[in-house]
């Protein structure tokens, strides 16, 4: 606890694999969030990753390089979390559906500037009200692409 980002990921862990350069680390599990490799002097604790969008989770971490497409990623994270939800509440069992198919049409180039604003707002709305920490926390992975690396979104968008 209190050992940044930085020192795990490039010290502790050697960085990118290829000796590339880092793009982000996804913390705390699939329902965690995607850091940026700007904010790899962050502390690891509990208070200062969720300051950045994430969680401690599980305290696991993925190291993605720059080869990592980051819409893809969220997508892939909300596959799981969509398929882990127990069904028991309606904010969950249908958002987390609803966030991946928005998130397939993005990745499918059909998708505009009104889709991801309302992926932005359906999130907020499945963190909001959803009854557990997976619902809550499901929507982690697509709330911090959107935030850090909107730009892998606009490229994907049809104007």
């Amino acid at each position: 606890m209190g050992v940044t980002l930085r020192e795990i990921v490039e010290e502790l862990g050697g960085g990118a694999s290829d000796g590339g350069e880092v793009k982000a680390v996804q913390t705390g599990g699939p329902s965690g969030g995607c850091i940026p490799a700007s904010l790899f002097d962050t502390p690891v604790d509990y208070e200062s990753l969720a300051k950045v969008g994430s969680i401690m989770g599980s305290g696991g971490m993925v190291v993605m390089d720059e080869s990592t497409n980051m819409v893809e990623l969220a997508k892939f994270y909300m596959e799981f979390c969509m398929d882990e939800s127990c069904g028991k509440c309606i904010p969950c069992r249908v958002g987390t559906v609803q966030i991946h198919r928005l998130l397939e049409k993005i990745t499918a180039g059909q998708a505009t500037p009104a889709d991801v604003d309302q992926l932005r707002d359906l999130c907020q709305l499945v963190r909001d009200t959803s009854l557990c920490g997976l619902g809550q926390s499901a929507p982690n992975p697509v709330i911090s692409t959107l935030r850090y690396f909107p730009e892998e979104y606009d490229a994907l968008i049809d104007s």
